[in-house]
C-alpha cells in the first residue's frame, strides 16, 4: 500500500529564473518538510542505479504545518444569485435530460436549493430514481413530490415540474424522446402540495448538482448528476400541459411562457462561461469541466463537428467525479532563483519517514537556450496516464484519459491543478513484467540520468512550452531529444517540429508510440488538455461527440488526421506487449556509409540491448515499425529491427508491408531508422519505449549507450548531416 499522506502539485509546471511556480500540499501529518532536489533517477528496484537526486538550496526550504485538504469532485454549472431566479411562488423549471445513472440517489437537475438548510426550490431525481420537485421554507418540513416513474438510464427526456402557488399543486412531466409505446418511464403527474412559496437564503442556481448553502459559489456542491443536460430554462409561471407538450415537441421557449432565464449550451463552446439567452444577464459558470460540445437529444449523425450544427450538439456532460481544479490553498511557492540551470526538479515533501515529489521544470534563464541539447519532456502524455492504474484516482476523483468515469463515459479532460502519484521517482507500471517498472516520468529520468553521467549539457522544454512557441523553440537547438513515450500532441506542436526538421534540426526519437492522439490545450485554462479518441482507439467518445470542444478540430489519431507519426519520425506504433522485451538485430542499413557512423565500436553480429531496466530488454512494451504507405521517408534507413517477441504482443495500429497489408501471423517488428532531413538535419528513431530503460546497463557500458553517444555527440555538433554518400 502506498502512503498518500503527504501529496501534493505545482502550477504552472514550467518555469524559468525570476518566474513564480506555487506549491499546493495535503499533509496528514502535522508537520512536514520541503526541500528542491533536482531530479535524476528514480528506479529503486534491484539492479537499477537507485534513486538519485541533489538537494538545490532555495528559500523554500524548511518545516510547514501540514493539513489535509479535499477532492471537491463533480462537474456543475453555477449561476449567482440573481432576482430574477428568485421564485417564491408560481415557476416552471424544464430541461432535456439524459441520464446515465438514475439509480444511484439524489441528484440535482436545476436547483437553488440550499443542502445545510432545505430551503428553496429543486428539480431532482430523488432516490427512488424518478423526478422530483423539492420545495423549501423556513421553520416546515420540505414538500417533495414526484413523477411516480423511473427514468431509464442513457436515454433522452424532456422534464418540467410546474408550481402553481395558487392552485397549491405541482405538475411534473416526465416524457421519453424518441417516445415508444407503453414506455412505463413516462409519466404525467399532478401532486397536491402544502407550501403554497418558498424560501430563498441566497444559494446559487445549480445545474447538476445543488448548493451546501448560501452564498457558495465554489466546486464542493452536494449530489452530483450524472448525465447530460440540455436547453434549461425557468419560467415565471405555472406552464399547462398543453404548453409542455408543445415544448417537447420542438416548441419555441419564449412562447410557452414568461422567460426568466434561458441557457444555451452551443454558445461559448471553448470557454466555462454558460450564457443566458433571455435578456435578464442570468450568466453562469461551468464548474469541474462538464463535458461541452455533446450531442443533444435531436442529434441524428447528420453533421459531426459542432462548429458546423451548434444546435445539435447543445448538451453539457455532468459527471460526479470531473475535476479540474483542487483548489488547495498554497502551502508556499518559489521564486526560481537564477542558481537553478535548466532541468527536472522537485519540492520534496518529507514528514515520518514518508515522503513525497512535487516535480517541475526549470527553463534556462530568459527561455533563451543555454545548451544544444533539448529534453522535450512529454508532459501531455503525463497528464494523459495521471494516476493510471492507481487507486486513488477512483477513490478521489482524480482521473486521466486511461480511466472512465463512474458512469461508465470516457474521460476528455486531464488537469495538472490535482495530484498525480505516478509523476514521481519510485512510480511503477503493475502491468510492465514480473513486477512492474517505471513508465511516463519515472522511466524519462532514465535519459535525465544518462545525459548527466554522460556530462551533456542539456535544457528542458515542457509540450507546453512547445505548442505556445513552436519552432521558434527548438530552433534554438541543435538537437531536441524526445522522452520514451509522447504519444499526446497537439498540431502546433507538429506543426513546430516538422518546421525545425525542415530548417536543418536534428531529432532523437528515443521511444514507442509516439505522436499519436490529437491533444488540445484549452485556451483558458492551459493547464487542463483535452483528448477524444475514436477510430481504432479506447475508451472512445460516443458518436456526435468526437470533436474537440476547446478548438473544434476533430478528436482521433493524427494517422486519421492524414499526419502520421512515420512523416517526422519515420516510424509509427505497431504493437504492445507487457512480459518482455527484446534486442534488436543489425540489418543492412546500418552497413550504408550515410549511417556506419551511428555503429561505431558495435559488432556487425552484435545483439543491440539485451539488457535492460524495462523487461530486460531495449525493444519493448510499446514498439513502431517503417512504413513506406504511411510516411516513412523513401531514403530513410532501417537500421536494426527486433522481431523475437513474445505470442503476447498485439497489434494495435494498421500496418502496410511492401504496400499489402501485414500477415498477422508473420513477427511484428521494432525498427531503428535514420534518416537525413533538408538543411543538414536528421531524424534517429528507436520505435520502442522500453530502449531508455537499457542506456544504464552494465554500469552504462553498452551498445544501446555507445549507440546512443554516438548520435547525440554527432547531432550535437555544429557540422551539418548531409545524405551524399
Amino acid at each position: 500500500m502506498k502512503d498518500l499522506t503527504l501529496l501534493g502539485y505545482a502550477d504552472p509546471w514550467s518555469v524559468a529564473p525570476g518566474e513564480r511556480v506555487r506549491f499546493m500540499v495535503s499533509s496528514e501529518h502535522p508537520r512536514y518538510r520541503a526541500q528542491v532536489v533536482r531530479l535524476i533517477h528514480g528506479d529503486d528496484r534491484p539492479g537499477a542505479p537507485g534513486v538519485k537526486e541533489q538537494p538545490v538550496e532555495t528559500p523554500i526550504d524548511g518545516e510547514y504545518a501540514g493539513r489535509a485538504q479535499s477532492y471537491p469532485t463533480g462537474s456543475s454549472v453555477v449561476v449567482p444569485d440573481n432576482a430574477a431566479l428568485r421564485l417564491d411562488s408560481s415557476f416552471t423549471l424544464a430541461a432535456w435530460i439524459f441520464p446515465t445513472t438514475p439509480d444511484k440517489g439524489a441528484q440535482g437537475l436545476l436547483t437553488k436549493w440550499s443542502g445545510s438548510g432545505d430551503v428553496g426550490y429543486a428539480l431532482v431525481i430523488d432516490e427512488r430514481g424518478e423526478l422530483a420537485l423539492w420545495l423549501g421554507a423556513r421553520g416546515r418540513e420540505p414538500q417533495r413530490v414526484s413523477s411516480g416513474a423511473t427514468l431509464r438510464a442513457n436515454h433522452w427526456y424532456f422534464v418540467a415540474a410546474a408550481h402553481d402557488a395558487a392552485r397549491d399543486s405541482v405538475l411534473l412531466f416526465q416524457h421519453p424522446f424518441p417516445p415508444w409505446p407503453l414506455d412505463a418511464t413516462a409519466a404525467v403527474a399532478e401532486r397536491a402540495v402544502d407550501q403554497p412559496t418558498t424560501d430563498d437564503d441566497g444559494a446559487p442556481f445549480v445545474m447538476a448538482a445543488w448548493s451546501p448553502g448560501p452564498g457558495w459559489v465554489g466546486s464542493a456542491n452536494e449530489a452530483h448528476y450524472n448525465g447530460k443536460i440540455e436547453a434549461p430554462v425557468v419560467y415565471g409561471a405555472p406552464l399547462a400541459r398543453a404548453a409542455l407538450e408543445a415544448l417537447a415537441a420542438g416548441g419555441a421557449v419564449a412562447d410557452a411562457g414568461p422567460v426568466r432565464a434561458a441557457w444555451d449550451f452551443a454558445l461559448d463552446t471553448p470557454t466555462d462561461r454558460i450564457r443566458d439567452t433571455s435578456g435578464n444577464g442570468v450568466d453562469g459558470r461551468a464548474v469541474n469541466l462538464p463535458a461541452r460540445a455533446m450531442s443533444g437529444h435531436g442529434f441524428h449523425g447528420d453533421e459531426r463537428a459542432w462548429t458546423h450544427a451548434p444546435e445539435t450538439h447543445a448538451a453539457l456532460g455532468f459527471h460526479d467525479d470531473d475535476l479540474e481544479d483542487c483548489g488547495w490553498d498554497v502551502a508556499f511557492e518559489l521564486t526560481v532563483p537564477p542558481s537553478l540551470r535548466s532541468g527536472v526538479y522537485a519540492a520534496k515533501l518529507s514528514a515520518d519517514g514518508g515522503e513525497y515529489h512535487v516535480p517541475f521544470f526549470v527553463r534556462p534563464a530568459g527561455r533563451r537556450a543555454s545548451a544544444p541539447i533539448l529534453f522535450l519532456v512529454p508532459t501531455n502524455s503525463y497528464l494523459a496516464y495521471a494516476n493510471f492504474r492507481e487507486d486513488f484516482a477512483q477513490e478521489n476523483g482524480v482521473l486521466g484519459l486511461y480511466h472512465f468515469h463512474g458512469d461508465g463515459s470516457a474521460v476528455f479532460y486531464s488537469s495538472a491543478r490535482r495530484p498525480i502519484v505516478n509523476l514521481r521517482p519510485r512510480s511503477n507500471f503493475d502491468i510492465l513484467g514480473e513486477s512492474g517498472a517505471p513508465h511516463q516520468f519515472n522511466a524519462d529520468l532514465y535519459l535525465v540520468d544518462w545525459l548527466t553521467t554522460k556530462g551533456y549539457a542539456f535544457d528542458v522544454a515542457t509540450d507546453d512550452d512547445l505548442d505556445r512557441e513552436g519552432a521558434a523553440l527548438l530552433d534554438q537547438y541543435r538537437v531536441v531529444v524526445t522522452g520514451s513515450h509522447p504519444e499526446y500532441w497537439s498540431g502546433a506542436m507538429l506543426d513546430g517540429l516538422e518546421s525545425y526538421l525542415g530548417r536543418g534540426g536534428r531529432l532523437m526519437y528515443l521511444g514507442g508510440n509516439g505522436l499519436i492522439w490529437a491533444t488540445t490545450f484549452d485556451p483558458q485554462r492551459r493547464h487542463v488538455v483535452e483528448v477524444r479518441r475514436g477510430g481504432g482507439g479506447v475508451r472512445n467518445a460516443t458518436p456526435g461527440e468526437r470533436y474537440h470542444s476547446t478548438t473544434g478540430e476533430l478528436g482521433g489519431s493524427w494517422r486519421e488526421r492524414g499526419r502520421p507519426p512515420h512523416f517526422l519520425v519515420g516510424v509509427g506504433s505497431i504493437a504492445q506487449g507487457f512480459d518482455r522485451s527484446s534486442p534488436y538485430q543489425r540489418e543492412a542499413g546500418s552497413f550504408d556509409p550515410r549511417a556506419a557512423w551511428i555503429f561505431d565500436g558495435v559488432a556487425d553480429d552484435e545483439p543491440i540491448g539485451e539488457g535492460g531496466l524495462t523487461m530486460g530488454g531495449a525493444a519493448g512494451f510499446e514498439i513502431d515499425c517503417a512504413d513506406a504507405l504511411f510516411g516513412t521517408p523513401p531514403h530513410a534507413l532501417v537500421l536494426a529491427s527486433a522481431t523475437a517477441f513474445s505470442p503476447t504482443y498485439e497489434h494495435q495500429h494498421p500496418v502496410h508491408v511492401a504496400g499489402t497489408d501485414v500477415d498477422l501471423h508473420e513477427p511484428m517488428r521494432c525498427d531503428m531508422v535514420f534518416f537525413e532531413t533538408p538543411g543538414g538535419g536528421a531524424v534517429f528513431s528507436v520505435g520502442s519505449i522500453a530502449y531508455c530503460g537499457a542506456l544504464s546497463h552494465n554500469g552504462y557500458e553498452n551498445n544501446v549507450s555507445r549507440i546512443t553517444e554516438n548520435v547525440l555527440r554527432r547531432f550535437s555538433a555544429a557540422q551539418p548531416l548531409t545524405a551524399d554518400r
